[in-house]
């Protein structure tokens, strides 16, 4: 019986395709709000201000937009087997 479960999830899991929309956004929306603040603190943009701002908003955000994507594509995916 574990056996059967467990070749069930597998392909389950093999069977969820993220499309990582909500990533590459929540990523966009963190970078350019870094950006902005820092924008206001420092006189010109230069790269170090383009990474910290990549590292510092668009990173994590983009984790949660992750998040939203595999729970989107699982809920599509549940949705198909109902049907």
């Amino acid at each position: 019986m574990s056996k059967e479960l467990a070749k069930e999830e597998s392909k389950i899991n093999e069977e969820i395709h993220i499309t990582y929309y909500f990533t590459v956004i929540f990523t966009m929306i963190g970078t350019l709000l870094i950006l902005y603040f820092l924008s206001h603190k420092v006189e010109k943009l230069s790269l170090f201000i383009i990474i910290l701002s990549l590292s510092a908003g668009g990173l994590p955000t983009g984790i949660i937009g992750a998040y939203i994507d595999y729970k989107v594509s699982e809920y599509k995916l549940k949705n198909r087997k109902v049907i």
